[in-house]
């Protein structure tokens, strides 16, 4: 045995057993001295890195034997008792007889290690000594070196063919014209091609056609769209705050910022300097102040018990991390709580960087503001909205329409009012309910129960699991019943209401009721009752009781407390409880504006029709008069109640509340945090372990050691470390970016570990390419769109992507280019292209985020439903044109991600995320089969086709040109037929079974087409979206 920590060498060096002269014979000779000679950077660092280095390598306090191995001086010199590596001589080198050694004292990486060299690393490591052990310096490290192409031609084409050919692989032909305009569309744009797209570039005898489309996405608007969405992963951006509480945040400048940027072709070196700086530069613009939110798109917390500066710490951790990772391609993180021990960034380095961050002025808990965190600005958006001259006169026009009676459908409402008035208290039973528990978000007790009447109620939100009563007939609503308090007044409305004054008042904000066999203590235990109607004994004028039934922290229903009867909401169910389900009804109340709760509370199950109605009492006396004998006065109140309240008129007010929110969101200054230097910015210290409460040594800002130094006369704050970041003798940030974009566009980088360009990472597939793009780059001024016209109209880009035989056995994972790139799609992409293609996509560009369809209200199971005045808690979904928004407007709920897009491998945006992971599960098809949005945009596209002209073939090949951008074979159409045939047969028969599944979605359908033909059309649709080629980028 040796002693612990013992150098290397120590017993008989040069001693080498039978056993081991054995061992030598027998190793495969896949590699040998005589084979073309091995790269140190290329095919050894990779095995070291991964086997030796954490032992052997940059980090000193973890060092064994006092050896290292990542420089070539130590590896090769004699230490004590014999030398590690003896260039040429395997005998000698005693690193090799470690790694061939049987004996479990002597066996390197040693057992312990969970460590074990293959077959194939020994043989290399064998063949490298043998040919001289040659070292190199770590490549990403260097500075970029051009290389003259092999070949004339395309400067991308020489070096790839060059590479082909040493190994033996034939290129795929270039791919159709169809392919090609898909493929370079959903890359440039994240959006297909339209079918009348498709047809004119197909048919074009234009040589310049290519180019001619590259040039047009280039300059379309939703070019910063597609751009921005890998940014968005990197740099953490998010509409929530993370950890406990996940409140919301106003960030969306920055996202609109960054969408323009690339628009405009803002040059790479200013993308990066502005977000590191902005705030810096002198005449810092508005866009170069929000441009900082790159910095503050980290997660804050202002949970109580939490300490501000531990806090503070993991604050500029996460930054110095997102640095590393998006922008220079490093793992600095792994240097936080001692030396690196890959890469040669010490722990002084690290906290050198994280001083450039900590000098920053946000706190490290600043109470749960429900909304953004110091520093902030309120600036407009930077954003060119294309919409935005025509939203004033589309306002006008919504305003006019609600302005304007429409004497047929006011009288069909009239009439549908006076049958409902009629059936008032139709056998109407109240009966109930036995309480068994109430409960808080936060607490769960407090309260007395007695029967069905609860005391004692606090906070602003609880939760009542009652018993239901054994009765035969279905359960038809709720009943509530409240007995005011005698409490501080509501505060405050906003939204242009006034709120109720008197002490008595209370607001219900809105009401949730489950009910199901099994006892939940919470409503989400269970699938919500949807409410047909919601009435109530009485309510203030701007307080209707329709309004509890979608939350809104300023709006609900008060009772009018004049009134002699005990207030009460009555909530009459879409589908009523039948007796299967009658055994526990769990309710959620919430309150809103401040209002004290009120003290008491009865429910009762209802039987029956309910007992109230939503009509304020003149205008149910305005319904009974006759219409040819209202005057022009009743005749305007009873239209502007319509206008303002009815269902028929809903989608106008939903449309105009939209349009006038997007033209407000585009012209008023908006909060947004950014980076500024505190007034009296903190000192940093090494932290012993990365523990905040463990200070060392003091140090200032700076960059690591082994990097280039930072540019003559740089200062010392942020914006020196931006300076450096451009510079043209670092080696990193512009590599990083050109291999992030190549990446974008082949589904793999040149380094296929972009987020890692350090000793772990990836050996560029090919070196020499990824140089000269690095260095004509920065020659073109950091010009993304010339790099990206670059790459897209190489030879290698327009390959097809189906393998021959060989290509599959001698590379699979299409290293060395021989076919075209094949991946699927993003998460956002594949809704988007699902709406495009639906005709339901509304491609505004830029503007606060939006909430679409949401299954199941998954913000209940994360969030403090309770809690205020945090914002983000309740799942509010939008309506209108906010439900067809592209994906990167959905709102980014850290702790709830969109669950479609969770599906298809999108993060949740806690940390930077350079690279998504790619899965392939059942749940993929279960959303695009299940989820509403795609429901929906299968009945669109359904709709489409029905009412498109031709004949059943002609529409068959439109719908394919418009889905997958190409014509479909003969063998695709028939059996699309038939599929077709079969569902007009299946829903001819059927036709509530069409009505029901043309429901799904909000969006209003053309009542004209036979709801059989469209519910078959719709099939067709769902089929053609869920095909593989509409989720895979070709």
């Amino acid at each position: 045995m040796k002693p612990k920590d013992a150098p290397l060498v120590y017993y008989e060096p040069l001693m080498i057993s039978v056993h081991r002269l054995l061992l030598l014979s027998l190793l495969p000779f896949t590699l040998t001295a005589a084979e073309t000679p091995l790269a140190f950077n290329r095919d050894i660092r990779p095995i070291l890195s991964e086997n030796c280095f954490s032992c052997h390598g940059f980090d000193e306090k973890s060092r064994k034997a006092k050896l290292r191995l990542d420089l070539p001086e130590e590896a090769t010199r004699e230490h004590k008792g014999g030398t590690p590596i003896v260039p040429g001589d395997l005998a000698k080198s005693e690193v090799w007889q470690r790694i061939i050694s049987e004996d479990p004292d002597d066996v390197m990486p040693p057992p312990k290690s969970h460590l074990k060299l293959s077959a194939q690393d020994k043989a290399t490591i064998k063949a490298w000594i043998q040919q001289g052990a040659k070292y190199e310096s770590h490549w990403a490290f260097a500075a970029p070196k051009e290389t003259p192409a092999p070949a004339a031609g395309h400067p991308i084409d020489a070096f790839i063919s060059d590479t082909l050919k040493k190994k033996g692989l034939t290129p795929t032909a270039t791919a159709d014209r169809s392919t090609l305009i898909r493929r370079v569309t959903l890359d440039l744009t994240g959006l297909p091609p339209s079918a009348e797209e498709v047809q004119a570039f197909v048919a074009s005898q234009d040589p310049e056609a290519y180019s001619k489309l590259v040039t047009r996405l280039l300059a379309s608007p939703h070019f910063g769209e597609r751009m921005a969405l890998e940014w968005l992963d990197a740099a953490r951006y998010a509409d929530t705050n993370g950890f406990s509480i996940d409140g919301g945040r106003n960030m969306w400048l920055w996202r609109d910022w960054v969408i323009q940027s690339f628009n405009d072709n803002l040059p790479y070196d200013q993308f990066v300097l502005q977000q590191l700086a902005g705030d810096l530069l002198p005449n810092a613009t508005d866009a170069q102040l929000i441009a900082t939110g790159f910095q503050r798109n980290n997660m804050n917390t202002h949970e109580g018990g939490t300490i501000p500066a531990e806090n503070l710490v993991n604050y500029n951790a996460d930054r110095v991390k997102t640095l590393g990772e998006a922008m220079l391609g490093l793992t600095l993180a792994c240097a936080q709580c001692h030396d690196h021990k890959f890469d040669p960034i010490s722990q002084k380095d690290y906290f050198q960087m994280f001083a450039y961050f900590n000098s920053l002025g946000d706190a490290g808990l600043d109470g749960n503001a429900g909304n953004n965190s110091g520093p902030s600005v309120n600036k407009k958006t930077v954003l060119k909205a294309l919409d935005l001259p025509t939203l004033p006169d589309r306002i006008a026009g919504l305003k006019l329409k609600l302005a304007t009676p429409d004497d047929a459908a006011l009288a069909r409402w009239v009439g549908e009012q006076k049958a409902l008035l009629a059936k008032r208290q139709a056998g109407l039973k109240l009966h109930p309910i036995n309480l068994l528990k109430i409960s808080t978000p936060n607490s769960g007790g407090g309260f007395t129960v007695e029967g069905n009447t609860f005391k004692g109620l606090g906070g602003a939100a609880y939760d009542i699991l009652g018993e239901t009563p054994k009765i035969a007939e279905p359960i038809t609503g709720l009943r509530i019943v409240f007995t005011p308090n005698k409490g501080k007044p509501a505060k405050d409305a906003k939204d242009g209401k006034k709120a109720p004054v008197s002490k008595a008042d209370f607001v219900v904000s809105a009401v949730d009721v489950t009910a199901d066999k099994v006892a939940g203590d919470q409503v989400n235990i269970h699938k919500l009752q949807k409410f047909a109607r919601v009435t109530a004994s009485s309510w203030q004028p701007e307080f209707p009781a329709i309004d509890v039934r979608a939350f809104h922290p300023r709006r609900g229903w008060s009772p009018d407390l004049k009134s002699d009867e005990a207030p009460h909401l009555t909530l009459t169910f879409d589908q009523p409880i039948t007796a299967d389900k009658q055994a526990y009804i769990t309710t959620q109340v919430y309150f809103a504006m401040g209002g004290k709760v009120p003290q008491q509370g009865h429910l009762f199950a209802v039987t029956g029709t309910d007992d109230g109605t939503d009509l304020p009492a003149d205008i149910i006396t305005l319904i009974g008069i006759p219409a040819a004998q209202r005057n022009e006065s009743q005749r305007r109140q009873l239209w502007d109640y319509y206008a303002a309240k009815s269902k028929g008129m809903e989608p106008v007010r939903t449309d105009l509340a939209n349009a006038e929110h997007r033209l407000k969101s585009l012209t008023d200054p908006q909060q947004t945090m950014i980076m500024a230097i505190a007034a009296k910015p903190r000192e940093t210290f090494i932290l012993t372990r990365g523990d905040y409460s463990q200070p060392g040594e003091k140090v200032s800002a700076g960059t690591p050691a082994k990097l280039p130094a930072l540019p003559a006369g740089a200062p010392a704050n942020r914006l020196g470390l931006a300076q450096w970041m451009v510079m043209p003798e670092n080696p990193l940030t512009a590599r990083v970016a050109v291999n992030r974009f190549w990446k974008q566009l082949f589904g793999e980088g040149l380094v296929t570990t972009a987020a890692d360009f350090g000793f772990q990472g990836a050996y560029p597939s090919h070196p020499e390419l990824l140089d000269n793009l690095t260095i004509e780059f920065r020659r073109s001024g950091w010009d993304v769109k010339k790099l990206l016209t670059l790459i897209v109209t190489s030879e290698a880009y327009k390959r097809s992507s189906a393998p021959t035989a060989k290509h599959q056995e001698a590379d699979p994972s299409n290293t060395w280019l021989a076919r075209g790139p094949r991946f699927r799609l993003p998460a956002e992409i594949i809704r988007d292209a699902a709406l495009k293609s639906s005709g339901l996509l509304v491609p505004q560009v830029g503007g606060p985020s939006v909430n679409p369809y949401s299954p199941f209200d998954l913000w209940r199971e994360v969030s403090h439903y309770g809690s205020t005045p945090a914002t983000a808690q309740i799942f509010v979904q939008d309506h209108g044109e906010k439900l067809y928004r592209r994906s990167l407007y959905t709102y980014w709920k850290r702790t709830a991600p969109p669950a479609n897009m969770v599906a298809f491998d999108a993060p949740n945006r806690e940390v930077c995320t350079v690279t998504r992971g790619n899965t392939s599960t059942p749940l993929q098809a279960l959303v695009t089969l299940n989820d509403t949005q795609f429901v929906e945009a299968s009945r669109a596209l359904g709709e489409r086709l029905a009412k498109r002209g031709g004949n059943d073939a002609a529409k068959l090949r439109w719908a394919f040109l418009e889905v997958v951008s190409r014509e479909p074979t003969a063998q695709e159409l028939t059996v699309v037929t038939k599929t077709l045939a079969r569902e007009r047969a299946r829903y001819a028969g059927d036709a509530a079974r069409a009505v029901n599944v043309l429901s799904v979605g909000e969006s209003p359908r053309d009542a004209q087409i036979p709801a059989g033909e469209h519910a078959a059309w719709m099939q067709v649709a769902t089929l053609l979206l869920n095909l593989s080629e509409a989720v895979t980028r070709n």
